[in-house]
């Protein structure tokens, strides 16, 4: 999938507009300050340490690489033009290769709502 392709958009609870897209370039910065918002409040996330630029970019560019290969399916709430959630729909491999894994970052949930939530 192409990155930056937008998904959908709507109108979030608090009246500001969601934007939910892939992931590009261009997100690192919004990537790295929400993981490291996430580690400093102690979200049940898989990291516990803030990470680096370098990680982060590491990182992103693994995600982005998977996406255009249709290896995964990352997700992206954007509201006020910045990352606010992520969400990655991958698959496990070997035996298990038809079982999907769903990650969702529990912000989504705060910030587009319940209900606009369940409709995604």
């Amino acid at each position: 999938m192409k990155t930056g392709k937008t998904i959908r958009s709507f109108i979030a609870k608090d009246s500001r507009e969601v934007v939910l897209r892939t992931p590009k370039w261009e997100d690192l910065d919004d990537f790295l300050a929400l993981i490291k918002s996430l580690v400093d409040e102690k979200a049940e996330i898989a990291r516990t340490e803030k990470v680096s630029r370098e990680e982060e970019i590491d990182f992103l560019s693994k995600v982005l690489s998977r996406l255009e290969k249709d290896e995964t399916f990352y997700l992206v709430a954007e509201v006020d033009g910045k990352v606010v959630a992520v969400s990655e729909i991958g698959r496990r491999s070997g035996c298990e290769k038809h079982v999907g894994v769903i990650g969702i970052d529990e912000i989504i949930m705060k910030v587009v709502g319940v209900k606009a939530y369940v409709k995604l």
